[in-house]
């Protein structure tokens, strides 16, 4: 007969159980406790691994923001598909950049999602209002958790 026990306070192995009398009858159990509200990570990807040297690399388009740095600082422009994380000391100017960027792209006829961690959906509005950037085209998708 084997038994099941939580042994919390011995450091030292037990062969011996203390309630049964049985010798090597302790079978270890993962106490494993869920993690309220939180997020399943699951690999879903169908991707596969492949060398660094399969890789085929070809010039893909770019498009040109309305500023030439900043097009500078992504090396030539934005990426068609890709994604752009900006970091950086707070107050510098990464969302009133991002928000022009957006709004001037989405002008333009693509639609474009900006996305935010840090405020609101009504913190992103008035910023674009003291900024007068209007876009029927731009989405905002504020997320903090």
């Amino acid at each position: 007969m084997s038994a099941s026990f939580a042994v919390f306070d011995s450091p030292r192995w037990q062969g011996k159980c203390p309630s049964c009398g049985e010798w090597n009858g302790f079978v270890e159990e993962k106490i494993v406790a869920p993690v309220s509200g939180a997020p399943s990570l699951r690999w879903n990807s169908q991707s596969k691994p492949i060398t660094l040297n399969d890789i085929s690399v070809e010039q893909s388009p770019r498009m040109q923001t309305i500023s030439p740095e900043f097009n500078r600082v992504l090396g030539g422009g934005i990426v068609l598909g890709s994604v752009v994380l900006v970091g950086g000391d707070p107050g510098i100017g990464k969302s009133t950049l991002l928000l022009q960027e957006a709004a001037a792209l989405s002008s333009d006829s693509y639609k474009v999602l900006y996305v935010t961690g840090e405020e609101s959906a009504r913190q992103t509005k008035i910023r674009a209002e003291r900024l007068s950037l209007r876009s029927d085209h731009l989405y905002i998708l504020a997320e903090t958790e």
